[in-house]
């Protein structure tokens, strides 16, 4: 409007006139107009943050670090298993007893900073490796096996059994830093002398000695911790059981909250913008255990050695409106509007889908999310779906995983087929 204005004050030759024009318009329309306009900003911005993004509060950051540097009081990222800072503790007579019996003593866990295929290539090779077993009186020579741990990728399943406990819409993990750990287990047989104490386990793998980092651990947002109603809680509309308000403002309502699966008589939740509401059959007041998904905006300036990963979408208001109901994907176009949409997009570009009866190459990519059962469809009658990516750094050591990831979200749309990503 305000161009349109001054277009019209150009064409007018008479120059008084149209400083008198000029005086009035600014003086009366001029306002008016950046008040209307103001106001239709406003009321589009309104429009907008009516629908949110329902996996706001519910996405999940990871990251790994090295024991020495993780804060205790960080608001941020947390020990996936928070018994990972102490140090251990082993039991000489279960040692002693478990190789009596031929069964597995898994000594370590250890990181290895290289790529998917060279971790399976890793785990599969069943090389044995030589170590030492210092303790505060002798050295002990022996022999170790590699094999994958599962532990942190059991924690992933955990959350997921949580997440549906709680009705809560699920979105693939990125988590890839949980998938790259091994397992150092004990391959030969000795005996410590009683009395004696491991002070320190050293390994050496050999070829892949250089992939091996010790002493760190996998971080992600996600802590558990216990809150106590402040109120006695309140008959609920069923006039059977009763609503449990858990106030979240001590905690922090910018965060993500879910029931524990280990709290008793819980049937469902209510979300307030304060208040978590526990409708449950306990009429006491009652201490609920939840998981709180830590909010990115508590991280305080701090640069990390790996990369901070996660499973953010950023997404525009058709985005979040398309969200909050079922998506149908018809067209490569779409499947390319949904990778560009996550955060992790800028590291893979989207090339093309082709079907396939099989696929005879090596796999580069992995399943996110294989505890997901799936008792409808029959494995054996599922074509290919291959989704073809470029990547801007195929040296980086997480560009498989990256990519097994944005296949995994496609896996969940399309159940029918079995999903494989490959960077051309």
């Amino acid at each position: 409007m305000k161009d349109i204005i001054e277009d019209r004050l150009k064409s007018i030759t008479d120059l008084n006139e149209r400083r008198l024009l000029r005086e009035i318009l600014v003086d009366v329309y001029e306002n008016v107009i950046d008040y209307n306009m103001n106001m239709y900003e406003r009321l589009e911005k309104r429009i907008y943050d009516e629908i949110e993004d329902p996996l706001d509060k519910f996405y999940i950051y990871s990251c790994v670090d090295l024991v020495s540097n993780i804060d205790p009081i960080n608001d941020f990222l947390h020990p996936m298993i928070p018994s990972d800072l102490e140090n251990p503790i082993y039991d000489m007579n279960e040692i002693n007893k478990k190789l009596q019996n031929n069964m597995e003593v898994v000594l370590t866990s250890v990181f290895m900073e290289c790529d998917f295929l060279t971790l399976k290539e890793i785990v599969s090779s069943n090389k044995k490796y030589k170590g030492y077993i210092k303790t505060d009186k002798d050295m002990y020579e022996i022999d170790v096996k590699l094999k994958h741990c599962k532990k942190y990728i059991n924690e992933i399943e955990k959350l997921y059994r949580i997440f549906q406990f709680n009705a809560v819409r699920w979105n693939t993990i990125n988590c890839p830093y949980a998938y790259k750990f091994i397992d150092i287990i004990l391959a030969s047989s000795f005996k410590i002398k009683d009395g004696e104490k491991i002070k320190e386990i050293s390994i050496d793998l050999g070829e892949y000695e250089k992939y091996k980092v010790v002493n760190a651990i996998p971080l992600w947002n996600i802590r558990r911790i216990s809150i106590e109603d402040k109120s006695f809680p309140m008959p609920a509309g069923d006039r059977i059981n009763y609503e449990h308000k858990i106030p979240l403002i001590e905690a922090g309502i910018q965060n993500g909250y879910l029931i524990d699966e280990d709290n008793i008589d819980f049937l469902y939740v209510k979300r307030e913008k304060e208040n978590l509401v526990v409708v449950s059959s306990c009429d006491e007041q009652h201490t609920w255990n939840l998981i709180k998904i830590e909010s990115p905006s508590n991280v305080h300036k701090k640069t990390y050695k790996y990369e901070l990963m996660s499973n953010k979408r950023t997404l525009g208001f058709i985005g979040r409106y398309s969200s909050i109901k079922s998506i149908v994907i018809r067209t490569k176009g779409e499947i390319a509007k949904l990778m560009k949409s996550y955060e992790i997009s800028k590291d893979l570009h989207f090339v093309d889908v082709e079907i396939l009866d099989k696929y005879d190459r090596e796999k580069q990519t992995q399943d996110y999310n294989s505890f997901v059962d799936d008792n409808l469809r029959i494995d054996k009658n599922k074509k290919i779906l291959l989704v073809k990516f470029k990547a801007e750094d195929r040296e980086n050591f997480l560009v498989l995983d990256k990519m097994s990831f944005l296949v995994s979200e496609l896996q969940i749309l399309f159940p029918e087929y079995y999903c494989i990503g490959e960077l051309v």
